[in-house]
């Protein structure tokens, strides 16, 4: 039903004030009449017209004084008013504009005039009507907007920046383009005390991205926290996220695992452009290019999960950022770069961190970031520090629920063996048998070293020496994966006891392997050469210096291994 166009027609003669009422209700309108001015404010008191024609001379109030009050009553609400004027002067008509009319029309009135100049301020009125109208639902639409903008912040906020914010030894900046970061800079420890990140970037900024990082985020909090591979989080969040996203989204990201106590770092990193291990001096010793695609586009039979291992020598700092820092424009055009990366490190050595992110801003000038802006940076010492206590710190040291007798027997099938999910059921096992702190991190180390050796060494047959080649541990692990895909007949047994052993508590851990065995003895007179070098096989030494005692059976696949608690 269309609405009624409202008139007020004031006049205090009445035939000119009937005449045009006639005329209005013609035209399919609605009429209110008024004598003088005080009843035009009255009138428009109790409810206002949609539109008002207004004499300039009247008893009690005339048409100036009326239009000025009733101009009052509606501050914020667009009301035309047309004056009736006997004077048809040019001098008239401007008078009357600067007082308050929005037209004017002389005496006599010429109807057709009048019917034409309705027809316009009822058009406008109209569009003024829809302005304000749609004005009003924008100004609802902000104020949810903003509510749910918050709201999502807060949810966002908790779940992505909730854990590990104060693990020790790392630092990060980060600056969004916009409310929402399409960056996340996670980290967690491991079960075993290894430092987990992952910097994640997904495609655009905004709420969007960052919701893109959630299933991301969430995966490997879960993963990290039960000790899963690397390799294991980015399959299960790649598979997740080609599920999840749509055609021409995905995320970027580099996985890294960092193990203090053997000094290794391991990375995974699909398309970001940043991760290196720099000195002290700020020079790169180590870069971590990208090599396989971001998250999200490969199936999960497509999809590439090898990792790239580096034991470093000397202290420095593992580096690593998003392309929102190397490509941030200052406002000539020109990117940050990788020079202008490296040229900060080398110039602040001592602060990295604050170096590059003085360096940025410096950069950027008075331009805004384009895209979302990652750094994290974490602190390297050679050999066995400080650092371990302060692990152990947030992995706990109650011992009061442990079981003081106990033994376990696990037998791991082909379907288990492939599945890559043993430690996790071990860390699982661990953790039910009452074991915390440094304790539950030196018998994981135990366990799964000595689990690995059997899987990798005698189930899978695969030989160490292949990664003191050119590119050996790409193909190392690219031969293990399709290996364990072939595997049809295999069996691991593992064997877990606690008991008094020599007046103290210690737990005895055999395992046996259904393999063909590995030459031990040759392993373990290498380990003794190459004392205290970061090679493979350190696992095994490291293990070795843990346990009271440790000896290989039969052909290398039988083994036990004895931890003083």
């Amino acid at each position: 039903m269309d609405r009624t166009f409202t008139v007020l027609v004031v006049e205090d003669v009445e035939p000119t004030r009937l005449l045009m009422g006639l005329v209005i209700e013609e035209m399919g309108h609605q009429v209110w009449y008024a004598e003088n001015g005080l009843q035009a404010v009255e009138q428009c008191r109790r409810e206002l017209p949609d539109m008002v024609l207004m004499d300039m001379m009247m008893p009690l109030m005339d048409g100036h004084e009326a239009t000025r009050q009733i101009r009052q009553l509606c501050p914020g609400h667009w009301l035309p008013i047309i004056f009736l004027s006997a004077r048809s002067d040019e001098e008239a008509h401007i008078s009357s504009l600067d007082l308050g009319a929005d037209d004017y029309l002389p005496k006599p009135i010429n109807l057709t005039m009048l019917a034409a100049k309705i027809r316009v301020m009822q058009r406008i009125s109209e569009m003024q009507r829809r302005i304000s109208d749609d004005a009003r639902q924008l100004v609802s639409y902000y104020h949810t907007n903003e509510r749910e903008q918050l709201f999502a912040k807060h949810v966002l906020d908790s779940i992505v920046g909730g854990e590990g914010q104060d693990l020790p030894g790392v630092r990060s900046w980060q600056q969004s383009a916009e409310q929402f970061s399409g960056d996340v800079l996670a980290r967690a420890l491991s079960p075993t005390g290894q430092l987990c990140i992952m910097l994640a970037d997904s495609t655009g900024h905004g709420l969007s991205a960052a919701l893109s990082c959630l299933p991301a985020v969430d995966i490997f909090y879960a993963m990290a926290r039960r000790g899963f591979p690397l390799t294991s989080m980015a399959r299960e969040i790649n598979t997740k996220l080609n599920r999840l996203l749509p055609v021409g989204r995905f995320v970027a990201a580099a996985l890294i695992t960092i193990d203090w106590e053997l000094g290794c770092v391991e990375v995974w990193n699909g398309g970001i452009p940043c991760v290196m291990f720099v000195d002290d001096d700020g020079c790169p010793m180590k870069e971590w290019k990208s090599q396989y695609p971001p998250l999200g586009i490969l199936s999960a039979d497509e999809f590439c999960w090898g990792s790239e291992t580096y034991f470093w020598e000397q202290s420095g700092q593992l580096v690593v950022c998003s392309d929102g820092l190397t490509e941030a424009e200052n406002p000539g055009g020109e990117q940050f770069g990788m020079g202008g990366l490296l040229q900060a490190l080398i110039s602040n050595p001592a602060s990295p961190l604050d170096g590059i992110r003085l360096a940025v801003l410096e950069h950027l000038g008075s331009a805004n970031n384009r895209d979302d802006i990652s750094l994290g940076v974490v602190r390297l010492e050679a050999g066995v520090n400080a650092v371990l206590d302060r692990v152990a710190d947030h992995l706990g040291r109650d011992d009061g629920g442990q079981l003081r007798c106990w033994r376990v027997q696990l037998v791991f099938g082909v379907e288990e063996l492939q599945r890559d999910q043993s430690i996790p059921l071990l860390i699982g096992w661990l953790n039910q048998l009452g074991f915390r702190g440094r304790q539950f991190k030196e018998v994981l180390l135990i366990v799964s070293e000595l689990f690995n050796n059997a899987l990798d060494h005698g189930v899978l047959g695969l030989h160490s020496g292949m990664k003191d080649q050119p590119d050996g541990y790409e193909r190392y692990f690219m031969l293990r994966r399709e290996r364990l895909a072939e595997l049809e007949r295999a069996e691991i047994e593992l064997v877990l006891e606690r008991r008094r052993e020599n007046g103290g508590d210690a737990v005895l851990i055999r395992l046996r392997d259904s393999g063909a065995g590995f030459d031990y003895p040759a392993l373990m007179e290498k380990l003794n050469r190459q004392a205290g070098s970061h090679c493979h096989g350190r696992g095994v030494s490291l293990v070795n210096a843990l346990c009271a005692r440790l000896a290989y059976h039969g052909r290398g696949n039988e083994v036990e291994a004895e931890f003083r608690l």
